[in-house]
């Protein structure tokens, strides 16, 4: 066999085994899909194509929940970790990348530890720290416990691009007269234009799925998010149709984001992992 051929069989099982894998992660979207223009009564007959059609459910819901609400707190959490991921991640990476100090090395396995630590561990203390300030049911109170354990990621991917810009760039800037801070917005942060929008985009993605954070820190109606409130329509009568219905009006905006952001994800992720 030839190398041409074998690569071509190559090309072809891993562009089949894309197609399979394709198929496999929306069958469940699909699924959904159906369920949410079928009738209660008749939910379960078919999987493959919806039997009613009733697009009635997606007018309902907007009368069942408050889905409106859940869509303006949910906004505000996943903007709120965006931005402040963005700004924070930003300077603490440039400090590991640039400079030189006493416990760095520390410093930066505290960070990964944060990154794998699980959310249900450090529940319990972070309620009743958020409560002992008086931050509990609040906005800020959910986005710091979010940022609390998602913040490793953005540090690590960000300072990543900071070590690849040279650092005889900045010199240069310094001897005309600019400062740390200027060098930092005038020279590195443009040239790191992907990795900030990845950044951004994948802290959007952490704050607009929380399920954890928001349904213990939060009790009332206008903090809660889609996750918690579309969650606490199931019940022993579970509207499904109503909570698929939810579900696919909640992955829209995420879409969106993810279909804005591609081009700048996939340059993002690529020259982070390479440099």
């Amino acid at each position: 066999m030839s190398r041409k051929t074998k690569r071509k069989l190559i090309l072809t099982g891993r562009m089949i085994f894309a197609i399979c894998w394709s198929v496999f992660t929306l069958i469940p979207i699909y699924t959904a899909f159906v369920t949410s223009l079928t009738k209660y009564e008749n939910i379960g007959k078919s999987f493959l194509w919806p039997t009613d059609g009733y697009f009635q459910n997606y007018i309902d819901i907007w009368t069942r929940i408050d889905l409106l609400g859940y869509f303006k707190a949910t906004i505000i959490y996943a903007v709120g970790t965006s931005l402040i991921n963005v700004l924070l991640a930003t300077f603490a990476a440039y400090a590991l990348s640039r400079y030189r100090f006493k416990g760095k090395v520390f410093y930066s396995f505290i960070i990964f530890i944060t990154q794998v630590l699980p959310q249900v561990v450090i529940s319990i203390p972070v309620f009743m720290i958020l409560n002992k300030i008086h931050l509990y049911d609040t906005y800020i109170g959910v986005i710091i416990a979010i940022l609390a354990t998602s913040m490793a990621f953005p540090i690590l991917l960000l300072q990543s691009f900071f070590d690849g810009i040279p650092v005889a760039l900045e010199e240069a800037a310094a001897i005309d007269g600019c400062s740390r801070v200027g060098c930092l917005f005038r020279i590195v942060l443009p040239l790191s234009a992907p990795g900030i929008a990845t950044t951004f985009a994948l802290s959007f993605f952490t704050g607009w799925g929380q399920y954890l954070y928001p349904l213990i820190l939060t009790r009332s109606a206008d903090k809660t998010p889609l996750t918690v409130g579309i969650a606490r329509m199931i019940d022993n009568q579970t509207p499904w149709e109503m909570v698929m219905v939810g579900t696919l009006l909640a992955i829209i905006p995420a879409i969106i984001i993810y279909l804005c952001a591609q081009r700048y994800l996939v340059q993002g992720m690529t020259a982070g992992a390479v440099k």
